[in-house]
């Protein structure tokens, strides 16, 4: 009897470990010290099928809010360098007490990882947030997150040629001035950020350096690619620069001291 009872406990436990061991399995690893892409935007605007696309991660892709329930990871190389691309979960437009978990789980990832901002907008609205509200969460993160490298992605892109046309004719009379901010769409500018917008054709027309893609055509992804590609170069050598300057402050600093 004392035997029979030993036996199930111990299959109950090797039971028990194999469910820990599948859980285990089933959590995204998350590098602190790689280089990280963080796609963000409302829910179902396109941010898995991108992480797919562009990396080794396969996220789940559905056509309702929340599908992402957790962050998943995908990775690839630049130069050699091993980078990590998120896919977070959906934020909506609401304080920060009305939101639940998963959107919470973003903004921590965005506070915590050495993170680049990829801003993913469906100016669609089959995501079911409207523009204005994707604006207005968009306007939010800049404002949370304003030292980040950040990049526009406007999803969805073969559904919206008419928006596009439109757009660049409300660009046109402002000609002289967009060619100096034509980085809106990479680095988030403060012009861009003031805007009021209230349609797709506004949104389109604050950011001229959005990059527009379609994950069903494949237009844009290219660009996207290179996009990301220049936003982490440039991220990486603005980083090695600070600490450069750091390293020379730490032996000035030493230097002194000796002279004391």
């Amino acid at each position: 009897c004392f035997a029979a009872t030993h036996v199930l406990c111990t299959t109950c436990c090797v039971l028990c470990l194999l469910q820990v061991s599948r859980a285990l399995r089933s959590l995204p690893y998350v590098d602190p010290s790689l280089p990280t892409l963080a796609l963000v935007g409302a829910p179902n605007v396109g941010k898995s099928s991108l992480v797919r696309v562009l990396s080794s991660g396969v996220p789940e892709v559905c056509n309702y809010p929340f599908t992402t329930r957790s962050i998943k990871m995908g990775h690839f190389y630049v130069d050699g360098q091993r980078h990590q691309i998120t896919d977070t979960p959906g934020l909506l437009q609401r304080p920060d007490e009305d939101r639940n978990k998963m959107e919470l789980l973003t903004l921590a990832a965005l506070q915590h990882l050495p993170s680049s901002v990829v801003f993913v907008a469906d100016l669609t609205e089959e995501c079911g947030t409207s523009v204005a509200d994707q604006w207005a969460i968009r306007r939010e993160l800049r404002a949370r997150f304003p030292s980040k490298p950040w990049l526009d992605v406007l999803s969805k892109s073969d559904l919206l040629q008419d928006v596009w046309q439109l757009a660049e004719q409300q660009q046109q009379p402002h000609q002289t001035s967009s060619s100096s901010s034509n980085g809106a769409g990479v680095l988030g500018g403060a012009a861009a950020a003031a805007a009021d917008v209230q349609d797709a054709v506004q949104f389109a027309a604050a950011l001229p350096g959005a990059v527009r893609v379609s994950s069903v055509t494949e237009q844009g992804l290219l660009q996207l690619q290179e996009g990301l590609v220049q936003m982490l170069k440039s991220d990486a050598a603005a980083t090695e620069a600070a600490a450069g300057a750091a390293l020379v402050q730490e032996h000035s600093t030493a230097s002194l001291l000796q002279q004391l």
